[in-house]
Parts: C-alpha cells; sequence; structure tokens
C-alpha cells in the first residue's frame, strides 16, 4: 500500500467502530464479586437505579449514557424503537418522509408534567438541540435544517434517507428548557426528592408501573456494579465497552442492537495473490466463505446467545427486509458442495491431508485477524477457523490483545480476514463500509452495489433489491447482531428493553422473592 494511502488510512481511526462505538476495548467478562447481603430495605422490592447528580437529567447536555438511560423514564419521545425493531409512534403521530424533506406531526393532548401542552415549537427546539449534543449529533449529521410549518416539525436532509423515522427516537423537552440541567418531564416520571415520581399527566403511563423508582448516586460505571453486589441499586445497562459481568446474585436481559459483527475481506490485497484471489478476490469466492459459515453456531457457542444471525446487511427485524434477505443463519453448503464450489474457483484438493491447493502447489490458507482482548470474538474466530477448515481452507488465527495494534493492522491493510464490529445507526447508513468509511478497508467498491443502496436510501421498498445486490458482491460478510444487555438482581422479572429505551415497558415488571 502507498505511503499516502497508508496515512489517510490512519487518518479514519477515530471514525472506526471495531469494538461497538468507543475508543476503548472490550474487556472480558469481569470475574463476578462474592456476593454480600443486601443492607435491609435498601433495593429489595423496588427499582433502584443509578444516577450522578452532578451530570444532571438533560440528555443533550453530555454523553453520559447513564443520563440517556434515566431519561427513557423522563422524557417522551418521538419515536420509540420496538423491541423487535418497529417504529412506535409515541409524541409524535406520524412522520412522512420524501426525498430530502421529512414532516413530523405532532401529537395532541400530550402534555408536560406541569400541564403545558407538547408543541411542534417544542419537539423543534429539541431536534436542534440533539444536533449539537454528545448523544445524539452523529446519528442527526443529515439534518440541514428544522423548522415549524403549519403545526408540524419540517426536518430538511441533506440526503435521501427513507428510514429517517428511526433516528427520531429524541427526547423532548420544553424549548425554553434545551439547556436546562434538569427540564420538565415529558415522560412516565418525574424527578422529586431524590426519587421519580410516576407522573400523573403522561400519555403513556403503563398499568402496572412502579409508582416510585429509587436513585442511588453513583460517579463511575464500578460503582453501579459493586452497588448491584451490596444492594443499593438493583439494575442498570451495561456500558457498551465492558462485557456484562454476572454473579450468582444478578441475571442478564437481552435487547436487540444494531452493532454489526461482521467478516473483513480483504479483496484489494487478494488481487495481487494468485492464491487468495479466487477466494477473496471474487463475487463467487466471497458468497462462499458466506455460505459455508454457520451463524447460528457462532451466536450460541461463540457468543453464547448474546448475538443473532445476521442474514443480510440490514437488521432481518425491520420490517423492510423481512423474509426477504437471501443468507441464511445456519451454513447453506455441505461439506461436499463447498469443496466442489472451491474445485469451480480453481483450486485442487490434496487426498492426503483434505485441504485445497493452487496450480502451483500453494496450500490455501488465510489469515484471520482477530483482537482476542474479547473472549467473545476470541471464541467466534476459532469456531470460523473450523467451520473453514472443515471444507479444506487452512486457516491461520493471527490474534492481538493489544487493540490498537489490531486496529491499525485493519486500517493498513494487513489481514486477509478480520472479525470486526460497527455500530450502525439505527436507519441502516452502511457509509462506515463504503469508501472513506472507518470500516472499509480492503473491501471491495462497486458501482452497482452504491447504486442499489442509494435507490434503498430513497425509497424503503428497495430494501429487498439492495439485499440481493449486497448478497451477489459480498463485499464483506455479515455475521452476528450482538444485543445489549441489562444487568438487574435476581428479584426483578418483567422489564421489555428495545434499542431506543432500557425502560421501554415497565407494566410487567414484578420483585419475586428468592424464595418464590
Amino acid at each position: 500500500m502507498p505511503f499516502a494511502k497508508r496515512a489517510a488510512a490512519l487518518a479514519l481511526a477515530a471514525c472506526l467502530f471495531l469494538t461497538g462505538c468507543g475508543a476503548r476495548p472490550e474487556a472480558d467478562p469481569a470475574p463476578a464479586p462474592s456476593p454480600t447481603p443486601a443492607p435491609a430495605g435498601a433495593a429489595a422490592d423496588r427499582l433502584v437505579l443509578g444516577y450522578t447528580p452532578g451530570d444532571g437529567f438533560n440528555p443533550f447536555l453530555t454523553g453520559s449514557t447513564l443520563v440517556r438511560q434515566n431519561a427513557g423514564l423522563l422524557f417522551e419521545k418521538l419515536v420509540e424503537i420496538g423491541p423487535d425493531m418497529s417504529i412506535v409512534y409515541r409524541l409524535a403521530s406520524s412522520i412522512d418522509v420524501l426525498d430530502l424533506q421529512a414532516v413530523i406531526h405532532i401529537r395532541g393532548g400530550a402534555t408536560f408534567a406541569d400541564g403545558a401542552p407538547v408543541t411542534a415549537e417544542d419537539a423543534a427546539a429539541s431536534i436542534e438541540a440533539a444536533r449539537t449534543s454528545p448523544l445524539y449529533s452523529g446519528q442527526l449529521a443529515n439534518v440541514t435544517r428544522v423548522e415549524v410549518s403549519d403545526g408540524a416539525v419540517v426536518v430538511t436532509l441533506a440526503q435521501p434517507d427513507s428510514l429517517f423515522s428511526y433516528l427520531c427516537d429524541i427526547p423532548v423537552l420544553k424549548a425554553s428548557e434545551v439547556a436546562a440541567a434538569n427540564p420538565t418531564s415529558s415522560g412516565r416520571y418525574v424527578y422529586s426528592d431524590g426519587a421519580l415520581e410516576a407522573n400523573p399527566r403522561c400519555l403513556f403511563a403503563e398499568d402496572g408501573q412502579p409508582e416510585t423508582i429509587g436513585l442511588a448516586e453513583v460517579s463511575s460505571y464500578n460503582e453501579m456494579v459493586s452497588g448491584l453486589t451490596v444492594g443499593t441499586l438493583n439494575l442498570y445497562q451495561t456500558s457498551e465497552l465492558n462485557d456484562s459481568p454476572s454473579g450468582v446474585a444478578s441475571s442478564l436481559s437481552y435487547y436487540r442492537t444494531n452493532n454489526l459483527i461482521f467478516l473483513g475481506v480483504n479483496a484489494d490485497a487478494a488481487q495481487g495473490s494468485a492464491m487468495l484471489a479466487p477466494l477473496l478476490g471474487t463475487a463467487a469466492g466471497r458468497g462462499l466463505l458466506s455460505q459455508v459459515i454457520d451463524r447460528r453456531i457462532l451466536a450460541e457457542k461463540g457468543y453464547y446467545s448474546r448475538a443473532y444471525p445476521a442474514t443480510g446487511a440490514i437488521n432481518s427485524f425491520y420490517p423492510c427486509v423481512l423474509a426477504q434477505q437471501v443468507i441464511l443463519p445456519e451454513a447453506q453448503l455441505d461439506e461436499a458442495a463447498a469443496r466442489a464450489a472451491l474445485a469451480a474457483l480453481g483450486y485442487a484438493e490434496n487426498a492426503m491431508d483434505g485441504f485445497f491447493y493452487t496450480a502451483g502447489g500453494q496450500k490455501l490458507t488465510v489469515r484471520l485477524l482477530v483482537y482476542s482482548g474479547n473472549t467473545y470474538k476470541r471464541y467466534a474466530a476459532s469456531l470460523l477457523a473450523d467451520q473453514l477448515e472443515a471444507v479444506g481452507v487452512a486457516v491461520t488465527l493471527e490474534q492481538t490483545d493489544d487493540f490498537e495494534v489490531f486496529r491499525e493492522k485493519v486500517l493498513l491493510g494487513d489481514f486477509d480476514l478480520y472479525i470486526g464490529e460497527v455500530k450502525l445507526y439505527n436507519n441502516m447508513d452502511m457509509s462506515p463500509f463504503m469508501e472513506g468509511g472507518g470500516a472499509s478497508a480492503g473491501i471491495l467498491q462497486s458501482e452497482t452495489l452504491a447504486a442499489a443502496y442509494s435507490a434503498f436510501r430513497s425509497n424503503m421498498s428497495a430494501a429487498a433489491a439492495y439485499e440481493a445486490a449486497f448478497a451477489a458482491e459480498m463485499p464483506f460478510v455479515p455475521l452476528l447482531w450482538r444485543n445489549g444487555t441489562v444487568v438487574h438482581t435476581r428479584s426483578i422479572q418483567g422489564l421489555t428493553s428495545s434499542i431506543s429505551n432500557v425502560f421501554y415497558s415497565l407494566g410487567q415488571l414484578q420483585f419475586v422473592s428468592a424464595d418464590s
């Protein structure tokens, strides 16, 4: 790779999301501390959450994921994304998206906790505040203007986005309070004397939701972990930068996310290799790689069911692609069919060792790079290597527990294959994989696929055509979608979470004693 190109690749490091959405790598699961009995009356029979007083409750003023978590209780959103990845309209009654414009219609009858009506002006001011906030600015980067017209919010986009509604899980604050540390609630709860109390004016209050939710002061993620152990709080969303700890006194609940775990394919490097060009440098070869992978095994064994199979470039639960994707969760080819396909690519099978060789006698061997500091990726890489070797492709596992070394190798194209992870925005923005994107190193760029993606961005009805074009090119191999995780005491049951709100539904929440 020329020096100038390498320098440009390294410059992309700031936007590369190989372990989720942060600069710090994921860690191995922390060893569970020995549980200490909870103080009497601490968090045994009511929901108690961590919060940091200095951060306030305004999700537009901080990058704290804890503030975002708790804002799901205090501030109603324009839309929620349901556990099934469908759009659920809340303060927005509907959203019309056409070309470069989205019109958000505001539901009538909704009020803030003080009785003031929720207006289009409040929604517009909230979107404007979100556009410059640490938590929401990235997902709203395509927005160029926000205005109110005829009682609706009109959003102008720089580029078409048929799934823009999925980016509207934006909390709505009073227009006059978007910069206040503790704005007036618009959601199911209000802040009162160190606790959250049910808001009787909320349109979306649920039968059976707790009347009071306790708050315990914390200053760090580690304090939340220890707080659950000693019983000062009883639930928290795990950091996206850490694997979730668990102990004998805790349980884990999962929800779907758009964190895509994928197999990066270095088609660029393969072009100059007689050994790798047929497998990695052709659509047929990359498709063969995808077809011999059993994603269900990777999910169940490599990720201990903390992920689910990716059967396309778009999350398979999105309504626009339901039952329209062509990748299978299980291996699509059995061993005999896979070996026949390798032979069709020009490789010759050696009856003595069962592996394939080039016409020049080179053993078909691929280097699979993995960041071994993440337990799940390390296990998945080992399983993936076994699956490839079972059909005659030799694999050299290259493991590094230094994430910066791993990232530099990827950016410089020093790999044949690698296991990566990218957190896609909820509108299925695939730009990280396109030329200049943070996860584009080595990936084939195709005008045909780019045109299909552009058509999908303009009209979601073209999603199936995009998936077909993607499967025909297979520039990278989607493997899994990682689940989000909530850690809580075993006494808590019935919490329903989603990608847009850990507290999507509290109506079935209950506390069960250890003796039940």
